[in-house]
């Protein structure tokens, strides 16, 4: 398999994407080359062997030192760990598995720490040691593939809805309740819905990272994969697809309720969605992924690599309850008995 490497036509340097500046930079000569003008100097045929084990693992030759790389099947950018040099597996984003489009990272893995440690600051009730930097076991940037799909959604629901007028005289009260039949039907269109293309990463870990700005996507350039990870598509799209057009339908039906308004009540009697002029493309979004182990437990954060937005689980802390519980406690306790005392 061919791989491509990003070594700096000045002095031979590894370069790596810089997301503030969008631009290939060597951090060794401080070269800067934009992404869509470098042509790499260094390219090797480098053959990938399976691996002996119950994952599928390939081993990969690295064209500079001729060290061997050890990647799994879908990861096609990743870094030689003896010369340090970027490389991309060439037949993963090319032919059938060439993405359409790539949304460059914007932020760096020293925003994803600070990102992180505020995020913890904010936990009140996290073990302490959620605070140190060096509690994180791993920071990785990953363009993770997605397929964005782009359909139309026709729509038609039947509702009852109900409308009550009160009112009484010197003896009675009274109640008038109206009865309306409501009818909604159209269509709505939807362009690039995301679903997550890997295996490896968890969909609603992804969903929640959304949205991202696609108005700043680009078309796809390999240069923009140096110096990250990133995973080819494992799962097809017409595997993905379904989960997309959910997506369409749950936000079709609730756009189409939401016109109803004026009534003390309604009922749903029949709603449906049906799907048409649809299409897919192909894409890759940046991510960072943050692990983490506290208690022999594996905690995940992820980032989303373009709007700094932060999600991930913390584990509760009990010490960390009992210090900040008690003193509130204690002070309330106070002062609720001088209170007593002083009206005694």
């Amino acid at each position: 398999m061919a791989l491509q490497e990003y070594e700096c036509p000045a002095c031979g340097g590894a370069m790596e994407f810089n997301p503030h500046t969008q631009k290939l930079k060597c951090p060794f000569c401080d070269s800067e080359f934009d992404v869509k003008d470098y042509v790499a100097n260094h390219n090797s045929e480098s053959s990938g062997t399976q691996s002996e084990s119950n994952e599928e693992m390939y081993i990969y030759s690295c064209g500079s030192c001729g060290g061997e790389i050890l990647a799994t099947e879908s990861l096609g950018s990743l870094k030689c760990p003896f010369c340090s040099n970027n490389v991309v597996v060439k037949e993963k984003f090319t032919g059938e598995f060439k993405p359409d489009y790539i949304i460059p990272f914007k932020l760096t893995k020293d925003d994803a720490v600070k990102t992180y440690t505020d995020y913890v600051k904010g936990k009140r009730l996290v073990p302490k040691v959620f605070l140190e930097k060096n509690h994180i076991d791993e920071i990785k940037g990953v363009y993770v593939p997605f397929w964005l799909f782009n359909a139309t959604q026709n729509y038609s629901g039947s509702f009852e809805g109900t409308k009550v007028r009160t009112w009484s005289d010197s003896k009675y009260l009274y109640t008038e309740t109206k009865y309306f039949d409501i009818v909604r039907s159209g269509n709505e269109r939807f362009e690039r819905v995301p679903v997550d293309g890997s295996k490896e990463m968890p969909d609603d870990l992804m969903e929640s990272l959304e949205p991202f700005d696609h108005n700043k996507m680009v078309p796809f350039n390999m240069g923009y994969l140096a110096g990250f990870l990133a995973n080819k598509y494992n799962v097809e799209s017409d595997t993905c697809k379904n989960r997309a057009f959910e997506r369409m339908s749950a936000s079709a039906s609730a756009d189409f309720r939401n016109t109803i308004v004026g009534y003390d009540s309604l009922k749903t009697r029949h709603e449906s969605c049906s799907t048409g002029n649809s299409s897919c493309k192909y894409a890759l979004y940046p991510v960072y992924i943050l692990n983490t182990t506290w208690n022999g437990k594996n905690f995940l954060f992820a980032m989303n690599g373009q709007t700094g937005k932060f999600i991930g689980d913390l584990p509760f802390s009990i010490t960390q309850a009992l210090k900040y519980y008690i003193p509130i406690g204690l002070i309330a306790t106070i002062i609720i008995y001088i209170i007593i005392i002083a009206f005694i």
